[in-house]
Order: structure tokens, then sequence, then C-alpha cells
């Protein structure tokens, strides 16, 4: 592997993604860290008042009609292809200038980047109770997300379990590593220890 890793981390919010990259990114030195938030949130101002990025992804199914579980994914997935775009643009500069990048998104589709799996180190962080995953979410303010408390993303959390399960089966197709955060110490541990061996550090 490159001893300049372009790793990608995928999780719904409150799996803390956010501060394991930073933790990951302290560890090895990294100096960019990119949040898919970001990536949206300049796509989006380029996009018309009616396109699908507009909604928030949680309700993104309103573009399709009812709430469904089928025009939920629909929403995440046509979301997606807009943001991995520009997330596969920044992956192959990365690659092409040797930088080491951490790159953590909601938005982790395989297929959708999937001509360049085999470049990167990709990951998918979830929690599997999901009453843990509440508290989690109602406490990232305290940590990472000061001015977002969790108590809209937690009301909604749901539907974005609907997502993290399709962004879980796309990663066993393709045998992405899954790390279940149930211990958040224990998690960041590992997932440096599996990024190390990986790169031969």
């Amino acid at each position: 592997m490159n001893k300049a890793p372009v790793i990608l981390i995928g999780g719904i919010p409150g799996v803390g993604k956010t501060s394991i990259s930073g933790y990951i990114a302290k560890k090895m030195d990294i100096n960019i860290v990119m949040s898919g938030d970001y990536i949206r949130e300049i796509i989006r101002s380029f996009a018309s008042e009616d396109d699908i990025l507009q909604y928030s992804v949680y309700d993104s199914w309103k573009k399709y009609g009812v709430n469904s579980e089928e025009n939920l994914i629909k929403g995440f997935l046509d979301q997606g292809k807009l943001i991995n775009r520009a997330t596969s643009s920044l992956i192959e500069r990365a690659i092409k200038n040797g930088e080491p990048v951490i790159i953590e998104t909601l938005y982790f589709i395989p297929e959708q980047i999937s001509h360049l799996i085999n470049e990167i180190i990709p990951l998918y962080i979830h929690i599997s109770d999901f009453n843990t995953h509440v508290k989690r979410l109602n406490e990232r303010e305290n940590y990472t997300h000061f001015n977002s408390p969790g108590e809209r993303l937690s009301s909604n959390l749901e539907n974005y379990r609907i997502i993290m399960k399709e962004s879980m089966r796309q990663s066993k197709k393709f045998g992405i590593k899954l790390f279940d955060n149930m211990n958040y110490i224990d998690t960041r541990e590992s997932i440096l220890q599996y990024i190390s061996t990986i790169i031969g550090e």
C-alpha cells in the first residue's frame, strides 16, 4: 500500500466518524481531513431549488412520493451520485499528488466509487444498538459538533439506520471492513491498527 494512504471512513451521524477521523489523522500525521457534509454544502449551493440535494437525506423520500424504505434509499443513492462524483475527484487528486487524506462521509456507497476501491482504504463505522446510538447523537455536541444538537438527528434515526443498512450491504458486497462502535476507545484503536497494518507500519 502507498505510504500516502487515502482513507475513506463512512457512517451515519452519531457513530463517531468525525472524532475517529481526527484521532487517526493525529496519530498518523495526516494533515488533510475532508468532511462529506462540507462537500455536500458546496455542491448544494450550485443545485436548483428542486434538486434532490435540497432535501435532508433522512427526508429525501419526499422527492419521490410516499415515505417508504424504497424511496428513502433512492433519495440517498441519488444524492450520493452527486456527492461521490466530487469525492472521486478528491480521491483521484490525492492519489495523483501522493497526499495522505482522510475523507469521512455519510454517503458511503461503494458501488458509486467502485473504480477506486482498490486504490484506497475504505471502512465503515456503525453502532449495532439503537439506544446507544441515540445516546451518542444526543451527546455529540459536547465533543465535535458544538452548535449542532443531536435531537433533530436522533428523532430521524430510524431513517438514518435504513441508510446505514444499505451502506453495510454494499460494504459486505465489496469486502469492506465494518466496525461496530459500541466502545469508542476500543473501536478507534482497532481502526488505527487496521489502517497501520494495511499500509505496513
